[in-house]
């Protein structure tokens, strides 16, 4: 579970607006590589584009009021799980919930923080790729 500070911080879209801002809390929220790299965040930013308060909002919205945990025994699928080890936001217990409760689940934990998509993009394409490739 995330610290109430770290709620607070994410409650605003402000991390978006203020580049400044989002450098100091970066390390906080995202954890992972935005902790001792200080280029990871321009190098993020450079991506993230502004869309509206009303979005965001909502995107909160569904964060707070839905949960998938009831079906997730139901999917019939092969699934691979990504997990950051150091996730602030998501912790890597959300994502052993997950593998436990998916029938044929491949869990891979990423020594890493909640944007390691973005921090290393080709170990995580090819961990994806590895597993589409894989014999079913």
């Amino acid at each position: 579970m995330c610290s109430e500070l770290i709620r607070v911080k994410m409650a605003s879209p402000r991390r978006y607006r203020d580049k400044a801002y989002m450098k100091r809390i970066a390390p906080q929220i995202y954890g992972g590589a935005f902790r001792h790299d200080p280029d990871a965040v321009d190098k993020h930013l450079r991506h993230v584009q502004w869309s509206s308060d009303h979005g965001y909002y909502l995107q909160l919205l569904a964060l707070a009021g839905w949960t998938s945990l009831p079906w997730l025994g139901s999917l019939s699928q092969p699934t691979l799980v990504l997990a950051g080890s150091d996730d602030p936001l998501v912790p890597v217990i959300n994502a052993k919930l997950l593998a436990k409760r998916i029938p044929n689940s491949r869990l891979v934990v990423l020594e890493d923080g909640h944007l390691f998509l973005v921090t290393c993009p080709a170990r995580s394409a090819r961990l994806v790729g590895e597993f589409l490739d894989s014999p079913r």
